[in-house]
């Protein structure tokens, strides 16, 4: 970016001051003869009067890869990824120009190596609008413009036109407009109006509207209303067309949607095919806000691809209801008389590979109070392909107690009051029915669970700064299947934990630190596991039992912190520093090596600029497998590194015109331009830049803002008698 005369000038007046002061103090006749010479010389050119400035909302903003400022016609070129921004609007351009005199705005495309105009082509965003075209005026008063052979999307539809001409805030009219929801440059099919006014969040009025399928005009009304308001309205859908080679040519999404109510809505469409008959579908959707919510989809396929003619339906309904606070019903199902009716009618990847029909109805309560709740279901599946039934929890049944104090109540536990009021409880239980029709040869199959948790668990402090929790879960499952011979299932599980918080705080007072403070966290974890089954007999009685080894382990884990304390006049900070982890353990039962790895994690954080992590896993055993816990032997190392750097430095990259209210205007300028529909702005207005009294206070306050990321990972890992190693630095910049 450059600013040549911007610069020139700026020198010119330092210049000056400096000359001034100093012929003041020896010659002060002199001194008021070069005075004259100054003010005659210099200032018709470049020190203008300062007019009074508008609020900081109303500045002008811009950037460009070259910005050159014309000071005789007080206009600015913006050349090269040109971007000006004034309120609610942007404006994107190969070349933007703006009159400061008249606070008109044009831009235009830059020729590429052919000559053609295609490089930055102007792209006016205003609001919700968003306007692209090849040439663009617009006013920056009176928010009126023209853009030639403009192109705007809204809400998935797509506006082309050889002529647009912005009006104010609300409208914007329009010759020969092209409207389809094709996105490609050579449309498929579109609405041609030649001549539209489109009022914003409202509607477009088209006249002499005509329906192309390509070039073909299909058919043609006087005028015709396309919603464009925001939201639910009632109206007739946008069609769309397309082809394939099993229908040819079609026509799809012709219908109305109607909206009577916020609380529900209906829609009707259909799709006219050139072969295979066609397809009618209806939507009826409802829901009130915390109450209830649903709808229903019916669907009829006429399809006359085949040897005679098939119809076919799908119904598809969906309800859930809220009962109360704590009681709510939801219901689903999906019914259909062909197996190949989504193949045929959907475009959606899922529900084309989709073979499947599933119905479900449920239910909860819930008791807040007393933490109980209990749900259920029925589920239903129908495979189209292999076609057998599937019912999938009919019923499925559950009820669950959470966490609960066995002796006391649900009143605050007290630090001074009795141990045995630390225990609590929870349980669970769960009945699913599950069993399938197949068709033949394939057998029925059928299966019944009953599931069955209950968890104990207490926290203690017997000497006030040791932690001590025991827990203990049971669970147990009961199972009739015709294919299963277990029967029944139970498990154990028994832990303790005990651990501590030690702190250490250290005061140093050395420049801005303030304070040191180290938590020491030692803590142990011992763990008791079995589980059993049994084989025959009904439900999990009789029957032969088998019970499974023990598994008894116990867990060491170390957490050290490292806090800072920082003081800077009445600014107090604290952060951590750095932590450091380890953690291993020991299996009674394994049958070979019972030592776990020993794991360590770290990292460093000196800076919220900088951030560094390390983990690590030793064996502590050596290649031959025998015990070295003083010599452990390194199989697992990462380390990564973060360097963020970030900031906002002022300058010449991005620079504000304040600019200054319109004091006159003159109804016989003609700045030029014509376009014949709503172009041909005249007005002139007087503004000023106000270079002259501080060069930097309209543009060396700007600041760009920039950031720069460096990252660093290493990593080692070793398997037997071979090391891999990886390592690589990204770095990143943002301005």
């Amino acid at each position: 970016m450059t600013f040549p005369i911007l610069e020139f000038t700026f020198v010119l007046q330092k210049i000056r001051n400096t000359f001034l002061k100093f012929m003041y103090i020896y010659n002060k006749t002199q001194a008021v003869w070069l005075v004259l010479f100054l003010l005659f010389a210099i200032a018709p050119g470049w020190c203008q009067p300062v007019l009074p400035q508008k609020a900081a909302g109303d500045s002008i903003g811009f950037d460009a890869d070259e910005v050159v400022y014309h000071v005789q016609t007080r206009r600015v070129e913006l050349t090269g990824n040109a971007t000006l921004r004034y309120r609610d609007l942007q404006l994107k351009a190969g070349h933007i120009t703006y009159d400061q005199n008249t606070r008109h705005v044009t831009a235009r495309a830059l020729p590429d190596s052919t000559g053609a105009k295609t490089v930055g082509p102007p792209q006016f965003t205003r609001g919700s609008e968003k306007i692209s075209g090849e040439y663009m005026v617009y006013d920056l008063d009176t928010e009126r413009g023209s853009v030639r052979d403009g192109r705007a999307s809204h809400q998935r539809k797509h506006y082309r036109g050889a002529h647009i001409a912005l009006d104010g805030q609300k409208a914007l009219n329009a010759l020969n407009l092209s409207l389809s929801t094709c996105d490609r440059d050579h449309v498929h099919y579109d609405f041609l109006c030649k001549n539209v006014r489109i009022l914003q969040d409202d509607k477009a009025i088209g006249r002499s509207v005509t329906f192309r399928i390509g070039p073909i005009p299909i058919f043609w009304v006087p005028f015709f209303v396309f919603p464009v308001k925001r939201g639910r309205q009632s109206g007739l859908l946008t069609p769309g067309v397309g082809s394939n080679s099993r229908d040819g040519i079609f026509v799809h999404n012709v219908g109305y949607y109607f909206a009577p109510s916020e609380y529900w809505d209906a829609t009707v469409k259909s799709t006219l095919r050139e072969r295979g008959g066609f397809l009618l579908e209806s939507r009826f959707a409802y829901a009130r806000r915390n109450r209830f919510s649903g709808s229903m989809d019916i669907g009829y396929d006429h399809d006359t691809s085949g040897d005679g003619t098939a119809h076919n339906w799908r119904f598809n309904l969906q309800h859930q209801q809220r009962i109360n606070a704590t009681t709510n019903i939801r219901g689903s199902g999906q019914f259909s008389t062909s197996t190949n009716f989504d193949r045929r009618n959907s475009n959606n990847l899922y529900r084309y590979l989709n073979r499947q029909l599933r119905s479900s109805f449920s239910f909860d309560k819930r008791w807040t109070e007393s933490g109980r709740s209990i749900d259920g279901s029925l589920t239903y599946y129908r495979d189209l392909r292999a076609k057998n039934n599937s019912f999938q929890g009919f019923p499925r049944l559950s009820f669950r107690q959470n966490r609960r104090r066995i002796f006391g109540g649900n009143e605050p536990t007290s630090v001074t009051g009795p141990w045995y009021r630390a225990f609590y409880y929870g349980f669970s239980s769960t009945l699913s029915n599950n069993f399938a029709r197949n068709p033949d040869p394939v057998p029925n199959t059928e299966r019944v669970s009953i599931q069955n948790r209950v968890t104990v668990n207490s926290q203690h402090r017997p000497l006030g700064w040791l932690d001590l929790t025991p827990g203990f879960n049971f669970g147990e499952e009961f199972i009739y299947s015709d294919t299963d011979s277990t029967t029944r299932r139970t498990s154990y599980n028994a832990a303790l934990s005990s651990g501590t918080t030690l702190y250490g705080i250290f005061q140093p007072q050395i420049g801005r630190l303030r304070g040191i403070r180290h938590r020491f966290q030692p803590r142990l974890n011992f763990n008791y596991n079995q589980s059993g089954s049994i084989f025959q007999g009904k439900m999990g009685f009789g029957g032969n039992r088998r019970w499974d080894d023990a598994r008894r382990s116990i867990n060491f884990n170390i957490g050290n912190t490292f806090e800072l304390k920082t003081q800077r006049d009445d600014d107090v900070r604290r952060f951590t520093l750095a932590t450091l982890n380890l953690s291993t353990g020991y299996v009674f039962d394994a049958p070979r090596q019972k030592w776990r790895p020993l794991r360590t994690s770290a990292s460093l954080k000196p800076d919220r600029r900088v951030d560094v992590r390390i983990a690590m896993t030793h064996t502590l055993y050596d290649s031959t497998g025998q015990r070295a816990l003083l010599h452990p032997r390194l199989q697992n190392l990462t380390i990564t590194s973060n360097f963020r750097f970030s900031g906002g430095q002022g300058g010449r990259g991005n620079m504000v015109i304040q600019s200054a209210l319109p004091d006159r205007y003159d109804p016989g300028y003609d700045d030029g331009y014509d376009a014949g529909y709503g172009g041909g702005y005249r007005g002139r207005y007087g503004a000023d830049f106000g270079f002259e009294r501080d060069l930097y206070s309209d543009f060396g306050g700007a600041s760009q803002p920039w950031r720069f990321n460096l990252s660093h990972y290493i990593a080692m890992r070793r398997f037997g008698n071979t090391t891999s190693k990886t390592s690589w630095i990204k770095a990143d910049i943002g301005i």
